[in-house]
């Protein structure tokens, strides 16, 4: 007999067939990109590029003059546009998990750094010492050296924080001895070294310009004064002053040996502190070679925010105050003078 075909299917237990019915899935097609999706895409690229170029300055600072450049990128600008990156995603929990984890620990890595060097919430708590001295240090720059509101500037100073010493870089005519004596009063005196002038009640002993070289916006100045503060028991204080270029694109190593072949030329000495517009930022190559025994007095002691420039919306620290190992930060904040195109250092330290 001839072979009967095999049927599809299975035999029930009533002897009937039942046909196996397979069914496949049909494909989910993603939904397309909208206009907002494109928009996502390209915030988050652009916050990725920037903390990956922002981190790249972090390390290598201004060690490499081909890219110091981005070492100039502000954190606090950085934290900003974190900021709006954080409204505008993170609450985007329908895709793309991982760029918006990872953009959250870039957000927590740069908000840390904004932290640790450019903010402080807090103030340190230290017992006042009879010792104790403040001191101003103040780019007025052009022209506020010349300007009346400098003045009141710096007569308010004076009232407010018991000012003992004035460090002014870029000096005019408010530190000329008549105009000290209107914002400081008749016990104050000024001592003028190029464009650098020390003001203080304290005995002032040497004033004078150690070197200067370069030319136009390049230059290299340093000077040097001690003062005698009667607290510190005959102790002098001794104050290098700098002014360093500010070109951006001027390799910082080529200034620091600048600077270091000044101090040799010159002779400068032991000194307390080095005070002055240094146009550089906090870890440059500039203080750590050419100062590597000082600390900051801001990293130490400060607290508030420590940017100094530009003064109406202040995004890097370059003017500075180092201590020498023997000297110690009390306290650090920088103030709005309401003048000048830099911020003044409010400065409390204490021999140790």
């Amino acid at each position: 007999m001839p072979s009967k075909r095999c049927q599809s299917g299975t035999r029930g237990i009533f002897g009937m067939t039942k046909e196996v019915v397979q069914t496949q899935e049909a494909p989910i097609s993603k939904a397309p990109r909208t206009g907002w999706d494109w928009a996502a895409i390209a915030l988050d690229a652009a916050w990725f590029s920037l903390f990956t170029i922002w981190f790249i300055g972090r390390i290598f600072g201004d060690r490499n003059s081909l890219v110091q450049w981005i070492s100039w990128i502000p954190t606090l600008g950085l934290v900003g546009f974190g900021c709006v990156w954080l409204a505008c995603r993170a609450g985007d929990r329908r895709r793309h998990r991982l760029r918006r984890w990872g953009g959250l620990a870039c957000a927590a890595l740069v908000v840390g750094a904004a932290l640790r060097g450019d903010f402080k919430p807090w103030a340190n708590r230290v017992a006042p010492s009879t010792q104790d001295i403040r001191i101003v240090q103040w780019n007025t720059d052009h022209p506020s050296g010349n300007d009346p509101r400098s003045m009141t500037a710096l007569a308010n100073i004076r009232g407010q924080y018991a000012t003992d010493l004035f460090l002014i870089s870029n000096r005019g005519s408010i530190t000329t001895q008549e105009c000290v004596q209107q914002w400081a009063g008749p016990r104050f005196f000024s001592a003028g070294a190029g464009p650098f002038a020390c003001v203080t009640a304290f005995p002032i002993e040497e004033a004078r310009v150690i070197a200067v070289s370069g030319q136009g916006f390049d230059m290299v100045w340093l000077a040097k004064f001690v003062v005698r503060p009667p607290a510190w028991n005959g102790q002098a204080l001794r104050i290098a002053m700098v002014d360093l270029p500010s070109k951006p694109t001027l390799s910082r190593m080529q200034v620091a040996q600048q600077l270091a072949a000044a101090i040799r030329r010159g002779d400068l000495g032991a000194v307390d502190i080095v005070a002055g517009d240094f146009n550089a930022l906090p870890g440059s190559l500039i203080l750590s070679r050419v100062f590597p025994t000082f600390h900051d007095s801001w990293t130490e002691a400060g607290s508030g925010l420590r940017a100094s420039w530009p003064r109406l919306f202040p995004l890097w620290s370059i003017d500075h105050v180092l201590l020498a190992p023997d000297m110690r930060a009390v306290s650090s904040v920088t103030i709005n003078p309401g003048v000048s195109k830099h911020r003044m250092n409010v400065i409390s330290l204490r021999p140790l």
